[in-house]
């Protein structure tokens, strides 16, 4: 390959050797300083990349701001130029800013965790604060050991102690003094400076930061500020500023008139008014609006720095030694030369280290070789050389660039999550494809490069407003700006068949000059629409009966309620509560119990109309709303009570579960929502306060509410709390009712519960013991109850009285698993006898749990307790059961000896329980005997025992001593 010289002087054989000679000793000092430049040493990366190192980057959207993008590409370049995999960085967005719904928050976390669960990651990066927030409070799970950079976003050290994670925050600062001492250098003449900036918090907080730094430039700089103004005031003062003013722009994204504005859209309209240089610390911006500079926030930057700390981080070369380690950003001083010479500045005046664009080459420098003389020929063109040799180092330098940057956006499309492909609006053909498209569209990687894209639209898909597909992508792309995108769903078919795939679709308008093309990408979003609705069906109906439930029910009344007081119409209201229901589940089993539950609600779906509602609210209660049931309320009352009694006999009938048949009977509480009902609450409390009339009533009953029901209940809950008080205020007390012998001796006591209230006086048993028994309350009292007989026994012991004494013992005692343990420690505490303790049990209560009880009472009488059935003859018990049960007596009910000796029925059943005593070998005691012609049959006929008023009325322990002497 021959060499051509331009100048004739070259053409001697002699001289072109020479000149040959000192090209090459400069061309090899060129490729030398090439491969060591000064100033700068990176260490070569040798070895193979590090393996098992991996990166998770936590972002949000950029939403076609540059800012994000930037700092992902620089941070996947430097971390392939250390000889990191970047096979191992992942990328996540979080698109929260767009989507707050709590749901999609709950599916976002639910989906990395289930991602990233058997990946150990090394490394955590958060680009601005919603990711960040979003580490700490829904991903507390995710690697917890992985120290994080948390970049533009603030954490204190409080939340990192309690999150267990070390973090390096890359805070964002702004160096406006910087700024200004070098536009004072560049711009001398300037004596005012006008701060831009709105109401928004960094416009504010930079405010304050330059108002705290103002004096610094005193008599030198007046400081001017646009916060108050609105967007029309502030292009007006840009438009007057007079010379010797400069502009320092924040970020401004609300006016004072709370208008809130793009940055971006902005800066291109405050560029065309002013007349000023301005200055914006933002790179992101730099070039494009008309910006002199500025010591700037490079994000850029940034992203490289963050991956070189992260793989210090990942090598162990760096540690963390406290909870948060703040790293504040590095400002690098960026000008535009255009500016800066449209405004006459100083350019000689720049920090050495600036970086500069829209730099003209100096003609002077370009055409230096032109008026140097003959003698200096060889120096020009050994110095053209290296200029050459340099210019073509940094052009292969920017060209290697670009692949790389190419390489790793190219990298990220193929590895995001989304379907992607690029739409060539002139060809009508796909151009680029990554692999989530073939596999979502069914169809190879070339076929999707030889088709239209409206050839994977399901051919009837309509956009939510019924426009198609087609003319929807010809609508958006006549309207859609470059750079700018639109989210859309629609229905994806896939070419190789099968159903079609809910997808949400993103068009963005590539920012091309040359190309029209459209970035589209897809998400199958099935899978989010079916959690949705699996939320929206947890949240608003029961998952056993599939009923709705209380929330949907509350919403419904609410609606009810609206259209009564509209229309006038009446809707009825059934508080519906199965009789028994516990019974079966003690007996059965849960499982029995909750299908019972499924019978019942399809049995009560099967009896109402469409337009009617059932609800489960919880346990074995159901509420039915029965819209419309009448313009009036007694034609309507008429019509609510007979679809109560409908399903008041549906439910009588016996349902089969397995090999067992359960009759299911129920207590149904009616009101009417009128016109003139107050409120949902009201009405449920009325139908919930009919319904415990129906059960007072005998159960398998109806009950219309009333409005003296509802004094009733508040009486009823009025003496609920004076019995919780009573229990810690010593209203209570025992009193001893004397047990006699044949001899009218003293054999034993029965000590009856007391309530003496402040104000009611003295208060029923038979009022307040069912209110304990239906609240709860029994448990607490039971409890009293046993501690207190206990300590009687003792004193009756020490006065000389070595006597039995019985106490009453609810059924729900004996179900409790501690009740043994609670027996065991009253009799440890106060050194009472077992065998003298006596437990009274309604025999009615007997049947229910037979089995329970009867292990329970076992494990008692083991201890020595004694078991007596009070009211003998009221219930009915089995004989069966009798011989079950560790019993040693039986009472008989006062009812049966108040007709003694006359009543000839009274007679027959207490010879019969006194024949089965002695049968089993069990005592007996007669309760209720206050005549002597009672006493005396009863004696006659073989009771060795009586209690009754004949003999002793029940008194205080103290009284009873006293009486004894």
């Amino acid at each position: 390959m021959g060499i051509t010289f331009p100048f004739r002087c070259f053409a001697n054989p002699a001289v072109r050797s020479g000149l040959l000679l000192v090209w090459g000793l400069v061309l090899a000092g060129a490729l030398v300083s090439a491969q060591m430049p000064p100033g700068r040493t990176t260490p070569a990366v040798t070895g193979t990349p590090e393996v098992g190192k991996q990166v998770l980057l936590l972002l949000q959207p950029g939403y076609g701001r540059p800012g994000v993008d930037a700092y992902v590409a620089s941070f996947v370049a430097t971390w392939r130029q250390l000889g990191m995999p970047v096979e191992k960085v992942y990328v996540e967005y979080l698109d929260l800013a767009r989507n707050p719904d709590p749901a999609y928050r709950k599916l976002s976390r639910e989906l990395l965790l289930h991602k990233y669960a058997d990946r150990a990651l090394d490394l955590v990066v958060t680009f601005q604060q919603t990711p960040l927030n979003f580490l700490l409070e829904e991903l507390p799970t995710l690697s917890p050991t992985a120290p994080v950079i948390a970049s533009n976003a603030s954490i204190s050290a409080e939340q990192a102690a309690r999150s267990g994670r070390r973090f390096l925050r890359q805070d964002v600062s702004f160096d406006y003094a910087g700024t200004l001492d070098i536009a004072l250098k560049l711009f001398p003449d300037t004596r005012k400076v006008l701060v831009l900036g709105g109401t928004g918090v960094p416009d504010l907080a930079a405010r304050r930061e330059l108002e705290a730094l103002a004096p610094r430039w005193q008599g030198r700089l007046q400081f001017d500020y646009t916060n108050e103004l609105s967007y029309e005031q502030i292009l007006l003062r840009l438009a007057q500023l007079p010379p010797g003013t400069i502009v320092l722009r924040t970020t401004f994204n609300r006016d004072a008139a709370g208008k809130t504005f793009s940055s971006a859209d902005v800066g291109v309209a405050f560029s065309r008014v002013t007349s000023v240089p301005t200055f914006y610390l933002f790179d992101t911006r730099f070039g494009v609006e008309s910006s002199a500079g500025g010591m700037m926030y490079a994000i850029g930057t940034e992203g490289e720095r963050a991956a070189r700390l992260g793989h210090d981080l990942v090598q162990g070369r760096l540690v963390l030694q406290q909870a948060v380690t703040p790293l504040p950003s590095r400002s690098v001083p960026m000008f535009d030369w255009a500016q800066l010479q449209r405004w006459g500045a100083d350019t000689s005046a720049l920090p050495p280290d600036s970086v500069i664009i829209h730099r003209p080459p100096s003609l002077y420098e370009e055409h230096r070789t032109l008026v140097l003389g003959t003698g200096a020929a060889l120096l020009v063109l050994s110095g053209m050389v290296v200029t050459l040799t340099l210019q073509n180092r940094r052009r292969r330098r920017a060209e290697q660039q670009a692949l790389d940057s190419e390489a790793s956006v190219k990298m990220l499309v193929e590895n995001a999550p989304e379907a992607i492909v690029v739409y060539d609006l002139d060809s009508g053909l796909c151009v680029e494809a990554n692999r989530n498209a073939e596999v979502l569209f069914a169809c190879p990687r070339a076929e999707i490069l030889r088709s239209d894209l409206l050839r994977f639209f399901a051919p009837d898909a309509v956009q939510p407003d019924g426009m198609s597909v087609r003319r929807f992508l010809d609508t958006t792309l006549a309207t859609l700006p470059r750079g700018q995108h639109v989210v859309q769903e629609c229905r994806v078919r896939p070419v190789a068949g099968g159903a079609d795939v809910l997808c949400e679709m993103n068009l963005l308008q590539m920012p091309s000059d040359r190309l029209r093309r459209l970035r589209v990408s897809f998400v199958d979003i099935t899978e989010r629409r079916e959690n949705e609705a699996r939320i929206h069906r947890l949240a608003f109906y029961d998952p056993m009966t599939d009923l709705p439930n209380r929330r949907l029910l509350m919403d419904r009344l609410a609606m009810a309620l609206h259209t009564a007081q509209r229309s006038g119409a009446c809707t009825a209201v059934l508080f519906l509560d199965l009789d028994h229901f516990k019974n079966v589940n003690d007996a059965s089993g849960h499982a029995v119990g909750d299908a019972l539950l499924m019978q019942v609600a399809q049995r009560l779906s099967s009896l109402l109309r469409e337009q009617d509602t059932v609800a489960r609210i919880g346990g074995d209660e159901f509420v039915i709303l029965l819209p419309h049931v009448g313009e009036e309320s007694h034609p309507a009352s008429l019509v609510a009570l007979g679809v109560a009694e409908k399903i008041r006999k549906a439910l009588q009938q016996p349902v089969a579960l397995g090999r067992q048949v359960y009759a299911s009977g129920c207590s149904i509480g009616v009101t009417l929502l009128t016109p003139q009902s107050r409120s949902v609450d009201d009405l449920l409390r009325e139908a919930d306060t009919a319904m415990y009339r129906a059960k007072a009533a005998g159960r398998n009953a109806i009950a219309f509410y009333e409005p003296a029901m509802h004094a009733e209940v508040q009486e009823r809950l009025a003496l609920e709390l004076d019995l919780k008080h009573a229990i810690g205020a010593g209203q209570l007390a025992l009193h001893l009712q004397t047990q006699v012998d044949a001899t009218g001796r003293p054999c034993g006591g029965e000590l009856l519960l007391r309530w003496l209230h402040p104000a009611r006086g003295y208060v029923s048993p038979a009022q307040f013991i069912p209110l304990a028994e239906s609240t709860g309350l029994i448990l607490e009292l039971g409890h009293w109850v046993l501690a207190q007989g206990c300590q009687m026994l003792v004193t009756l012991a020490q006065a000389g009285h070595a006597m039995p004494l019985s106490i009453n013992i609810s059924p729900r005692q004996l179900r409790e698993p501690d009740f043994v343990a609670q027996v065991r420690r009253a009799l440890a505490d106060t050194g009472a006898p077992a065998d003298r303790l006596i437990f009274e049990v309604t025999e009615g209560h007997l049947v229910e749990d037979v089995d329970k009880i009867l292990a329970r009472m076992r494990e008692l009488a083991a201890l020595g307790i004694r078991f007596s059935i009070d009211d003998f003859g009221t219930g009915y018990s089995s004989l069966a059961y009798l011989n079950r049960m560790p019993l040693y007596e039986l009472k008989i009910d006062r009812s049966f000896v108040q007709g003694l000796p006359d009543d000839l029925h009274a007679r027959g059943i207490v010879e019969t329980v006194l024949s089965i005593a002695r049968n089993f070998s069990l005592h007996v005691v007669a309760e209720g005997v206050e005549t002597q012609a009672q006493a005396d049959y009863l004696l006659k006929s073989g009771c060795p025992s009586l209690q009754g008023y004949l003999y002793a009325r029940p008194v205080p322990l103290p009284d009873w001593l006293a009486q004894q002497g």
